[in-house]
């Protein structure tokens, strides 16, 4: 299109999912357990309940008395600032006309598209229903990308549940509904981390069909979350969201190019999403250091230091604000590093959120390009 004079690829924009999903989408074996929610009232995400009223994404209940916990004040309060910009979304109830309109404002030609509350983050919960929660959140993602196919692009939702079942979901939602990449949450799963054997299947799926990993954290899982140990301490608000995704993916970008996944799977590509990018230098010096210091007691030997996996298969999203990134560039090089409204979360900066990133200083026009679309569109292998 486009009004910036560039053409520019999301990778990763989100979605408000309505209040009816499940309810339309999901297996109905699970009865009351399928989640469901209240007409949106306000700009913001819903709140996704059993049939008894109980959150789904909350903590278990400790006995049949116990009351629903109350919505996050953080996220009430923060999307109550913001609604003023999201009015014309909001009385379409965030469809995927509003969404087009949406990139449009934004000067966007393509998004691939993730959700916004997984909510199969919960590791007590069974294979079969966690995996169930997904398969209705990618045929209902795969429906509204049908509004305009070559602009909208779904990431299917993928569980670590069990890791059959996510190889099954995965070729499914790859060859029958169109995904272009696979949302996953870092965090360990009933003790296994992501480099473990246990999920090799997985990715040598992703590797055959040629699809990206895409990490992506999600605020509160019932999962174990390095930040979640500020929870109910000073300031827990901001130190948890302020560290949270950060943190995740610097453990995930660790597992794999250091962990060994990326030795055992030479053409895998993968991306850590909505966690800044700042980082990436000093995580790369310090594996890079304790390559060369003890990489010879590694029993799954390495054959390269852990950046030059990162070069090869990685990328990492920037924020639009991010003036950091420079540095980033200076260290790493401009390809691998991929650009993202983050429409139309909190923290989100549409419709300003092109302009605020060509304002940040000491970029060139070629690493803006590369960042704006030739880097995604690689991750993605969308062409134009």
């Amino acid at each position: 299109m486009t009004k910036n004079g560039i053409k520019i690829l999301d990778s990763d924009m989100h979605v408000f999912e309505p209040h009816d999903l499940y309810l339309k989408y999901m297996n109905p074996k699970w009865g009351d357990r399928i989640p469901r929610g209240e007409p949106r009232q306000k700009h913001g995400q819903i709140t996704f309940t059993f049939a008894d009223g109980w959150p789904v994404r909350a903590q278990a209940r400790r006995g049949p008395t116990d009351l629903p916990p109350e919505r996050s004040k953080v996220l009430t309060f923060l999307q109550d600032k913001q609604a003023h910009l999201y009015q014309a979304p909001f009385k379409r109830n965030y469809d995927s006309v509003s969404q087009l309109e949406a990139m449009d404002v934004e000067g966007l030609d393509v998004a691939v598209l993730f959700r916004s509350a997984p909510l199969h983050t919960n590791e007590t919960f069974e294979p079969a229903y966690a995996v169930d929660l997904c398969r209705a959140w990618n045929d209902w993602i795969a429906e509204f990308c049908k509004e305009n196919p070559k602009r909208l692009r779904p990431a299917a939702l993928i569980t670590l549940h069990d890791v059959n079942l996510a190889v099954q979901e995965v070729h499914r939602a790859v060859k029958e509904l169109g995904a272009v990449g696979l949302s996953l949450c870092p965090e360990p799963i009933n003790g296994r981390l992501i480099h473990d054997h246990y999920f090799d299947p997985l990715w040598a799926e992703a590797e055959r069909l040629g699809v990206p990993i895409c990490f992506h954290p999600p605020a509160t899982p019932q999962q174990p979350q390095v930040s979640s140990r500020f929870i109910g301490h000073p300031n827990q608000h901001l130190l948890v969201n302020s560290l949270r995704n950060a943190v995740e993916l610097i453990l995930a970008a660790s597992s794999f190019c250091a962990g060994g996944v990326l030795e055992r799977f030479p053409k895998l590509k993968v991306a850590f999403l909505e966690g800044n990018c700042s980082w990436l230098p000093w995580l790369l010096y310090r594996l890079d250091e304790y390559y060369e210091l003890q990489g010879e007691l590694a029993d799954i030997p390495l054959r390269q230091n852990p950046s030059e996996y990162f070069r090869r298969h990685c990328f990492i999203s920037v924020d639009v604000d991010e003036a950091l990134v420079k540095q980033v560039i200076d260290y790493l090089g401009d390809d691998n590093i991929v650009y993202s409204t983050d429409y139309p979360h909190i923290d989100s900066r549409w419709p300003h959120a092109v302009p605020t990133f060509l304002s940040l200083p000491g970029i060139s026009e070629e690493s803006r390009r590369k960042i704006l679309w030739d880097n995604c569109a690689r991750l993605y292998n969308i062409s134009d």
